[in-house]
């Protein structure tokens, strides 16, 4: 399969597009056929070299967020993803590449008429909003006030 990984940290001119086999998913996992990529803020921090010191490296595949159908499932993930078109954080990377791996636990079916593209632009900022949200630990009575000035936009269920 073909990825794009990083090659020389700094302006995008540092990615190159490898080869690679093809991923298996290991328990609770999947592996997606990827349709659409997610391109954030995150990417660019990483591919710039400005986070390196947390662990990255060259040859680090990009991608946090993906959109495309479920291909394979590992050891105590339900068999019915399989064929199924999804929405995935798949963590700090691995998302640039044809065939991309993600916890089961982060999958949204995609509803029908929804593209994949749409998919990634909704995704990142629902799921920035609905993890921020998760774990401020509001109490009864708290407020929130969320804003936002051309960005993606949608609905996020939170439970």
């Amino acid at each position: 399969m073909k990825a794009v990984a990083i090659q020389a940290f700094g302006s995008p001119e540092g990615l190159a597009v490898i080869d690679l086999p093809d991923p298996s998913p290991a328990d609770g996992q999947v592996r997606i056929a990827t349709e659409a990529i997610g391109v954030g803020g995150v990417d660019v921090m990483i591919r710039s070299g400005a986070v390196a010191a947390y662990g990255f490296k060259q040859g680090h595949i990009l991608g946090g967020e993906i959109a495309g159908t479920v291909a394979a499932v590992g050891d105590g993930v339900d068999t019915s993803w399989v064929g199924q078109r999804v929405w995935a954080f798949t963590g700090p990377g691995g998302g640039y590449a044809e065939q991309a791996i993600a916890p089961a636990g982060t999958l949204v079916p995609l509803p029908a008429g929804i593209s994949a593209a749409d998919a990634v632009t909704l995704g990142s900022s629902g799921a920035v909003a609905h993890f921020g949200l998760r774990h401020a630990r509001f109490t009864p009575g708290s407020h929130c006030w969320c804003a936002a000035r051309q960005v993606a936009s949608g609905s996020w269920r939170s439970s």
